[in-house]
Protein backbone atom coordinates (compact mmCIF):
# COMPACT_ATOMS: atom_id res chain seq x y z
CA UNK A 1 0.00 0.00 0.00
CA UNK A 2 1.29 3.46 -0.90
CA UNK A 3 1.50 5.50 2.32
CA UNK A 4 3.51 8.51 1.18
CA UNK A 5 0.63 10.98 1.33
CA UNK A 6 -0.97 9.63 4.50
CA UNK A 7 -0.40 11.42 7.79
CA UNK A 8 -0.82 10.51 11.43
CA UNK A 9 -1.68 12.69 14.43
CA UNK A 10 -0.25 11.33 17.69
CA UNK A 11 -1.80 12.52 20.96
CA UNK A 12 0.56 12.33 23.95
CA UNK A 13 -0.80 13.20 27.41
CA UNK A 14 1.78 13.86 30.13
CA UNK A 15 1.88 14.36 33.88
CA UNK A 16 5.09 14.17 35.95
CA UNK A 17 6.64 11.94 33.30
CA UNK A 18 10.26 13.11 33.37
CA UNK A 19 11.73 9.66 34.07
CA UNK A 20 10.72 8.00 30.79
CA UNK A 21 9.39 10.76 28.53
CA UNK A 22 12.59 11.34 26.55
CA UNK A 23 12.83 7.63 25.66
CA UNK A 24 9.24 7.62 24.50
CA UNK A 25 9.55 10.66 22.26
CA UNK A 26 12.83 9.43 20.80
CA UNK A 27 11.14 6.15 19.89
CA UNK A 28 8.51 8.12 17.97
CA UNK A 29 11.15 10.16 16.19
CA UNK A 30 12.81 6.88 15.16
CA UNK A 31 9.70 5.39 13.52
CA UNK A 32 10.14 3.88 10.05
CA UNK A 33 6.98 5.76 9.00
CA UNK A 34 7.91 9.43 9.17
CA UNK A 35 4.80 11.38 8.13
CA UNK A 36 3.51 12.00 11.65
CA UNK A 37 2.96 14.95 13.95
CA UNK A 38 3.12 14.69 17.73
CA UNK A 39 0.80 16.81 19.86
CA UNK A 40 1.69 16.91 23.56
CA UNK A 41 -0.34 18.37 26.39
CA UNK A 42 1.06 18.46 29.90
CA UNK A 43 -1.49 18.47 32.73
CA UNK A 44 0.35 20.58 35.31
CA UNK A 45 3.50 18.57 35.96
CA UNK A 46 5.71 19.57 38.87
CA UNK A 47 8.86 17.90 37.56
CA UNK A 48 11.00 18.43 34.44
CA UNK A 49 8.29 17.27 32.02
CA UNK A 50 7.47 20.77 30.65
CA UNK A 51 11.18 21.43 30.10
CA UNK A 52 11.63 18.15 28.23
CA UNK A 53 8.64 18.95 26.02
CA UNK A 54 10.05 22.40 25.26
CA UNK A 55 13.40 20.91 24.24
CA UNK A 56 11.80 18.50 21.78
CA UNK A 57 9.53 21.20 20.33
CA UNK A 58 12.59 23.36 19.71
CA UNK A 59 14.48 20.45 18.16
CA UNK A 60 11.59 19.32 15.90
CA UNK A 61 9.46 22.45 15.35
CA UNK A 62 7.62 21.07 12.33
CA UNK A 63 6.87 17.70 13.95
CA UNK A 64 6.24 18.20 17.67
CA UNK A 65 3.77 20.69 19.16
CA UNK A 66 3.04 21.74 22.75
CA UNK A 67 -0.68 22.12 23.56
CA UNK A 68 -0.19 22.59 27.31
CA UNK A 69 -1.76 26.06 27.31
CA UNK A 70 -5.09 24.70 26.09
CA UNK A 71 -7.64 24.47 28.90
CA UNK A 72 -8.87 21.03 29.90
CA UNK A 73 -7.46 17.91 31.44
CA UNK A 74 -7.67 16.98 35.10
CA UNK A 75 -7.29 13.25 34.44
CA UNK A 76 -5.55 11.03 31.92
CA UNK A 77 -8.83 10.50 30.06
CA UNK A 78 -9.68 14.21 30.01
CA UNK A 79 -6.16 15.15 28.92
CA UNK A 80 -6.26 12.76 25.96
CA UNK A 81 -9.68 13.99 24.89
CA UNK A 82 -8.55 17.63 25.19
CA UNK A 83 -5.69 16.92 22.79
CA UNK A 84 -7.86 14.91 20.40
CA UNK A 85 -10.51 17.64 20.35
CA UNK A 86 -7.93 20.26 19.36
CA UNK A 87 -6.32 18.01 16.75
CA UNK A 88 -9.71 17.15 15.24
CA UNK A 89 -10.63 20.83 15.10
CA UNK A 90 -7.42 22.26 13.66
CA UNK A 91 -5.54 19.45 11.88
CA UNK A 92 -6.32 17.52 8.71
CA UNK A 93 -5.21 14.01 9.66
CA UNK A 94 -5.78 10.64 8.02
CA UNK A 95 -5.13 8.61 11.17
CA UNK A 96 -5.01 9.16 14.92
CA UNK A 97 -3.08 7.53 17.76
CA UNK A 98 -2.82 7.80 21.54
CA UNK A 99 0.57 7.69 23.21
CA UNK A 100 1.48 7.12 26.87
CA UNK A 101 4.43 8.97 28.38
CA UNK A 102 6.40 6.01 29.71
CA UNK A 103 6.52 3.36 26.96
CA UNK A 104 8.83 2.71 24.02
CA UNK A 105 7.41 2.38 20.51
CA UNK A 106 9.09 -0.27 18.38
CA UNK A 107 10.36 1.10 15.03
CA UNK A 108 7.59 -0.27 12.78
CA UNK A 109 4.63 0.44 15.06
CA UNK A 110 3.00 3.11 12.88
CA UNK A 111 3.85 1.44 9.57
CA UNK A 112 2.46 -1.92 10.69
CA UNK A 113 -0.78 -0.36 11.93
CA UNK A 114 -1.36 1.66 8.76
CA UNK A 115 -0.69 -1.41 6.62
CA UNK A 116 -3.32 -3.33 8.59
CA UNK A 117 -6.00 -0.64 8.55
CA UNK A 118 -5.60 0.34 4.90
CA UNK A 119 -7.40 3.23 3.21
CA UNK A 120 -11.16 3.12 3.67
CA UNK A 121 -14.18 5.37 4.02
CA UNK A 122 -15.55 2.96 6.63
CA UNK A 123 -14.82 3.57 10.34
CA UNK A 124 -11.86 1.36 11.25
CA UNK A 125 -9.64 0.77 14.26
CA UNK A 126 -6.59 -1.44 14.67
CA UNK A 127 -4.75 -2.32 17.86
CA UNK A 128 -1.80 -4.53 18.67
CA UNK A 129 -0.25 -6.67 21.35
CA UNK A 130 2.42 -5.25 23.67
CA UNK A 131 5.53 -6.60 25.34
CA UNK A 132 5.35 -6.01 29.10
CA UNK A 133 8.61 -4.76 30.62
CA UNK A 134 9.78 -3.27 33.90
CA UNK A 135 11.15 0.23 34.41
CA UNK A 136 14.53 -0.83 33.01
CA UNK A 137 12.95 -2.51 29.95
CA UNK A 138 13.58 -6.05 31.24
CA UNK A 139 10.93 -8.44 29.94
CA UNK A 140 8.07 -9.38 32.26
CA UNK A 141 5.85 -10.96 29.59
CA UNK A 142 6.20 -11.26 25.83
CA UNK A 143 2.47 -10.75 25.34
CA UNK A 144 0.30 -8.26 27.25
CA UNK A 145 -2.80 -9.96 25.83
CA UNK A 146 -1.80 -13.35 27.24
CA UNK A 147 -0.50 -11.89 30.51
CA UNK A 148 -3.79 -10.05 31.08
CA UNK A 149 -5.85 -13.04 29.88
CA UNK A 150 -7.63 -10.99 27.22
CA UNK A 151 -9.23 -12.36 24.06
CA UNK A 152 -9.02 -9.92 21.13
CA UNK A 153 -11.47 -12.07 19.18
CA UNK A 154 -14.18 -10.80 21.54
CA UNK A 155 -14.46 -7.48 19.76
CA UNK A 156 -18.21 -7.35 19.12
CA UNK A 157 -20.34 -4.59 20.63
CA UNK A 158 -21.79 -6.80 23.40
CA UNK A 159 -18.39 -7.81 24.74
CA UNK A 160 -16.92 -4.30 24.51
CA UNK A 161 -19.88 -2.91 26.48
CA UNK A 162 -18.79 -5.08 29.41
CA UNK A 163 -15.00 -4.95 29.17
CA UNK A 164 -12.54 -3.17 26.93
CA UNK A 165 -9.76 -5.28 25.42
CA UNK A 166 -8.33 -2.52 23.21
CA UNK A 167 -5.24 -0.90 24.72
CA UNK A 168 -5.20 2.82 23.97
CA UNK A 169 -1.48 3.22 23.37
CA UNK A 170 -1.60 0.58 20.61
CA UNK A 171 -4.60 1.99 18.76
CA UNK A 172 -4.68 3.59 15.33
CA UNK A 173 -8.01 4.70 13.88
CA UNK A 174 -9.01 6.43 10.69
CA UNK A 175 -10.67 9.75 9.95
CA UNK A 176 -14.07 8.14 9.33
CA UNK A 177 -14.11 6.74 12.85
CA UNK A 178 -12.75 9.92 14.39
CA UNK A 179 -15.63 11.92 12.90
CA UNK A 180 -18.00 9.89 15.07
CA UNK A 181 -16.20 10.70 18.33
CA UNK A 182 -18.24 13.27 20.28
CA UNK A 183 -15.90 15.22 22.55
CA UNK A 184 -18.28 17.76 24.05
CA UNK A 185 -18.60 16.01 27.41
CA UNK A 186 -16.65 13.07 28.79
CA UNK A 187 -17.80 12.75 32.43
CA UNK A 188 -19.64 9.44 31.97
CA UNK A 189 -16.87 7.90 29.85
CA UNK A 190 -14.71 5.40 31.74
CA UNK A 191 -11.58 5.67 29.58
CA UNK A 192 -10.68 7.30 26.27
CA UNK A 193 -9.69 4.05 24.56
CA UNK A 194 -12.80 2.20 25.73
CA UNK A 195 -15.06 4.91 24.32
CA UNK A 196 -13.46 4.84 20.88
CA UNK A 197 -13.52 1.03 20.90
CA UNK A 198 -17.28 1.15 21.60
CA UNK A 199 -17.81 3.45 18.63
CA UNK A 200 -15.69 1.23 16.39
CA UNK A 201 -17.52 -1.92 17.52
CA UNK A 202 -20.93 -0.41 16.81
CA UNK A 203 -20.28 1.54 13.60
CA UNK A 204 -17.17 -0.01 12.05
CA UNK A 205 -14.52 -2.69 12.52
CA UNK A 206 -11.82 -3.56 15.03
CA UNK A 207 -8.73 -5.46 13.86
CA UNK A 208 -6.12 -6.99 16.18
CA UNK A 209 -2.44 -7.34 15.24
CA UNK A 210 -0.73 -10.07 17.29
CA UNK A 211 2.73 -8.55 16.80
CA UNK A 212 3.79 -6.44 19.81
CA UNK A 213 4.53 -2.86 18.76
CA UNK A 214 5.28 -1.36 22.17
CA UNK A 215 7.52 -2.01 25.16
CA UNK A 216 4.87 -1.41 27.81
CA UNK A 217 6.46 -0.30 31.06
CA UNK A 218 4.96 -1.78 34.21
CA UNK A 219 5.92 0.39 37.18
CA UNK A 220 4.47 1.95 40.32
CA UNK A 221 3.26 5.13 38.63
CA UNK A 222 1.18 3.44 35.90
CA UNK A 223 -2.37 4.83 35.74
CA UNK A 224 -3.78 1.40 34.82
CA UNK A 225 -0.98 -1.08 34.19
CA UNK A 226 -0.89 -4.73 33.18
CA UNK A 227 -2.44 -7.26 35.56
CA UNK A 228 -1.91 -11.00 35.66
CA UNK A 229 -5.55 -11.98 36.16
CA UNK A 230 -4.65 -15.68 36.47
CA UNK A 231 -2.69 -15.09 39.67
CA UNK A 232 -4.06 -15.87 43.12
CA UNK A 233 -3.02 -12.40 44.25
CA UNK A 234 -5.26 -10.83 41.61
CA UNK A 235 -8.27 -12.95 42.60
CA UNK A 236 -7.80 -12.26 46.32
CA UNK A 237 -7.39 -8.52 45.74
CA UNK A 238 -10.64 -8.45 43.76
CA UNK A 239 -12.59 -10.43 46.36
CA UNK A 240 -11.52 -7.95 49.02
CA UNK A 241 -12.97 -5.03 47.09
CA UNK A 242 -16.70 -5.77 46.90
CA UNK A 243 -17.78 -2.15 46.87
CA UNK A 244 -15.32 -1.06 44.18
CA UNK A 245 -16.30 -4.00 41.97
CA UNK A 246 -19.99 -3.13 42.23
CA UNK A 247 -19.23 0.52 41.57
CA UNK A 248 -17.18 -0.49 38.53
CA UNK A 249 -20.08 -2.53 37.16
CA UNK A 250 -22.44 0.38 37.73
CA UNK A 251 -20.08 2.70 35.87
CA UNK A 252 -20.21 0.41 32.83
CA UNK A 253 -23.99 0.86 32.83
CA UNK A 254 -23.57 4.64 33.23
CA UNK A 255 -21.21 4.66 30.25
CA UNK A 256 -23.63 2.54 28.20
CA UNK A 257 -26.47 4.91 29.07
CA UNK A 258 -24.40 7.85 27.90
CA UNK A 259 -23.56 5.96 24.70
CA UNK A 260 -27.30 5.42 24.21
CA UNK A 261 -27.97 9.14 24.62
CA UNK A 262 -25.22 10.07 22.17
CA UNK A 263 -25.58 7.46 19.44
CA UNK A 264 -28.87 5.54 19.67
CA UNK A 265 -30.56 7.45 16.79
CA UNK A 266 -27.67 6.47 14.49
CA UNK A 267 -27.31 2.82 15.51
CA UNK A 268 -28.38 -0.06 13.30
CA UNK A 269 -31.40 -1.95 14.60
CA UNK A 270 -29.40 -4.96 15.84
CA UNK A 271 -27.01 -2.68 17.75
CA UNK A 272 -29.93 -0.81 19.32
CA UNK A 273 -31.36 -4.12 20.50
CA UNK A 274 -28.04 -5.12 22.06
CA UNK A 275 -27.67 -1.79 23.84
CA UNK A 276 -31.28 -1.75 25.07
CA UNK A 277 -30.97 -5.28 26.45
CA UNK A 278 -27.74 -4.38 28.24
CA UNK A 279 -29.37 -1.35 29.85
CA UNK A 280 -32.25 -3.54 31.06
CA UNK A 281 -29.88 -5.80 33.02
CA UNK A 282 -29.94 -3.84 36.32
CA UNK A 283 -33.73 -4.25 36.53
CA UNK A 284 -33.60 -8.04 36.24
CA UNK A 285 -33.29 -10.58 39.03
CA UNK A 286 -29.98 -12.42 39.47
CA UNK A 287 -30.93 -15.46 37.38
CA UNK A 288 -32.34 -13.19 34.67
CA UNK A 289 -29.13 -11.16 34.59
CA UNK A 290 -26.97 -14.25 34.22
CA UNK A 291 -29.21 -15.70 31.50
CA UNK A 292 -29.17 -12.43 29.54
CA UNK A 293 -25.40 -12.10 29.85
CA UNK A 294 -24.87 -15.61 28.48
CA UNK A 295 -27.52 -15.30 25.77
CA UNK A 296 -26.37 -11.90 24.50
CA UNK A 297 -22.62 -12.19 25.03
CA UNK A 298 -22.39 -9.62 27.82
CA UNK A 299 -19.36 -11.43 29.19
CA UNK A 300 -15.92 -10.48 30.42
CA UNK A 301 -12.75 -11.82 28.83
CA UNK A 302 -11.75 -14.80 30.99
CA UNK A 303 -13.46 -17.57 32.99
CA UNK A 304 -12.24 -16.11 36.30
CA UNK A 305 -13.59 -12.69 35.40
CA UNK A 306 -16.91 -14.12 34.18
CA UNK A 307 -17.39 -15.95 37.49
CA UNK A 308 -16.73 -12.70 39.33
CA UNK A 309 -19.11 -10.90 37.00
CA UNK A 310 -21.92 -13.34 37.81
CA UNK A 311 -21.29 -12.96 41.54
CA UNK A 312 -21.49 -9.18 41.52
CA UNK A 313 -23.79 -8.32 38.61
Amino acid sequence: METGNLNVAICLATYNGEEFLENQIESIVSQSFSNWKLFIRDDGSEDRTPEIIKQFVQKYPSKIFDLSKIRGGGSSKANFFTILHWVTEYQDSDYYMFCDQDDVWLPDKIALSISAIGVSSLPKLVHTDLKVVDGSLNTIANSFISYSNLDPRKRDFAHILVQNNVTGCTMLWNRSLNKLVDLQTTDSILMHDWWIALIAASFGTITFISTPTILYRQHEENVVGAQNVRSAAYVISKLRRFDSIRKGIQRTFDQAQFFHEEYNPCLRCNMKNVLDEFLRLPKKRKIGKIYSCIRNGFLKQSVIQIIGQFIFV
